[in-house]
């Protein structure tokens, strides 16, 4: 009973500290991402705006792709997920993964700063919908596979390099089953970002012309 009360605490001792350095990296990376709009010339800048705008135009007069949108949307994060996972499993696969990660983090950054930079005030509500909830859930599902990842990373290595005896099938299965997890709010998303996001958009802009 003891070993098994040790062997829990060491469990989620070790989750804690990966979910701490996530949020920390989320911070950092949402942060960099959102200031990253600053730093550009003012051609690239010019870009962002165009390809905003025509993204807005496109919502207001309702000529949106919603199966390339889907398709687009499930896929990335999908595919994004499921290399995460592998690399999961490998030894190699931890700097990747923290990589991968800062990767969406600053891009959602970048994002939101571009939103603002470009629509100012009116670009707080804009934001706003575009980070609520789906952007916040995407998140949370991310850096749920993230900690599950980096631990299962973790116990490979010590099983390698320190010869500690690991119960792989069992691993596996929770592993799996975060997966499952993960995809499924990723398909829910997809559905929100691609059916209800431009509705709820088009509304709102249809306020703040």
């Amino acid at each position: 009973m003891k070993k098994t009360m040790d062997k829990l605490k060491s469990r989620i001792k070790i989750s804690k500290r990966f979910t701490i350095f996530l949020f920390v990296l989320t911070l950092v990376g949402v942060i960099a991402g959102s200031l990253f709009i600053t730093i550009l010339s003012s051609s690239d800048k010019a870009l962002v705006k165009d390809y905003l705008g025509q993204y807005i135009e496109i919502t207001k007069s309702g000529k949106v792709n919603y199966a390339s949108v889907f398709i687009n949307s499930f896929m990335s994060s999908g595919l994004s997920a499921l290399v995460i996972w592998l690399l999961g499993i490998s030894i190699v696969g931890i700097p990747v993964i923290l990589f991968l990660f800062f990767c969406k983090v600053f891009t959602l950054g970048f994002s939101v700063g571009s939103i603002l930079f470009t629509y100012q005030l009116k670009g707080l509500l804009l934001s706003l919908v575009y980070v609520f909830p789906h952007q916040v859930i995407n998140l949370f599902a991310f850096g749920l596979l993230m900690v599950y990842a980096l631990s299962v990373s973790v116990k490979m290595i010590s099983a390698v390099f320190k010869k500690k005896a690991i119960d792989f099938k069992s691993i596996m299965g929770r592993y799996s089953l975060v997966l499952g997890i993960t995809m499924g709010l990723f398909l829910l998303n997809s559905l929100y970002e691609t059916f209800v996001m431009p509705q709820v958009l088009k509304w709102i802009l249809s306020f703040i012309k």
